[in-house]
């Protein structure tokens, strides 16, 4: 059975017009327990209207952060997405899960090598985490990383993301694909053809690719990734509806 540690918000702010970012405090006594490496997740249980509701975000925060950064998205009728867009105010506390994980995020040590990420939407919130840790700890690294969603102003980290490329334009590559703006590098959904324009550009030498979101793009991710000749062992996938 999953152990709950009551953890208090510091803070929450806007990331975009329908998600939030919450910081949630680590007392001391609990640093061990909720030690995290970067593409970990938390289940939050909170009851609301007397029903306990359980959710599993992300963590966005960079190794070694002495917070929880978590990133939450409002997806159709979500009772705690509404409750922390709406109603959670810092002080409050939410009983939270140990980090855990189902995909194997490993940056390898020694010499540089290249990782591409592919999601859309709230899927970013672990890439943010791998990237930042990425940048700080291990610059020999190279991450590519494909995003899709409907516009600059609905891109979770969008500005920082950008400020990251910027300043360092030699380990990191966001390829933005926009459905309903053209201020992207691709207007559309992530394509089997955007897949293909940028693998031309980076080539295919990665040392893993990681796709974070629902189950057709894992699937036509896949399909093109695995057509350029990646080999099945280099993928891995955390899909969710």
């Amino acid at each position: 059975m999953e152990k709950f540690y009551d953890l208090k918000v510091l803070d929450k702010k806007q990331l975009t017009p329908e998600s939030v970012s919450i910081s949630l405090e680590i007392p001391e006594s609990l640093r061990q327990e909720m030690a995290f490496k970067p593409g970990q997740f938390v289940m939050v249980e909170k009851e609301i209207d007397g029903e306990k509701l359980r959710r599993y975000y992300s963590i966005y925060s960079p190794l070694g952060a002495s917070n929880i950064q978590l990133g939450i998205k409002l997806k159709g009728k979500d009772g705690f997405a509404d409750y922390a867009m709406h109603q959670l105010k810092p002080g409050e506390t939410l009983a939270v899960s140990k980090p855990m994980d189902d995909v194997p995020f490993a940056l390898q040590s020694g010499a540089g090598k290249k990782y591409l990420g592919v999601t859309i939407g709230s899927g970013i919130t672990p890439f943010f985490s791998i990237i930042q840790s990425l940048l700080q700890h291990q610059p020999q690294h190279k991450f590519v990383l494909i995003y899709g969603n409907q516009s600059p102003e609905y891109t979770m980290f969008y500005q920082e993301l950008n400020d990251l490329e910027k300043k360092y334009p030699d380990q990191l590559k966001v390829y933005h694909a926009f459905s309903q703006s053209d201020k992207g590098v691709y207007q559309g959904r992530i394509s089997e053809d955007f897949m293909q324009q940028v693998l031309q550009k980076e080539g295919t030498d990665f040392e893993a690719v990681y796709m974070i979101g629902p189950d057709d793009l894992k699937k036509m991710a896949a399909k093109v990734l695995l057509e350029n000749g990646l080999p099945e062992k280099k993928l891995h996938y955390r899909v969710y509806s």
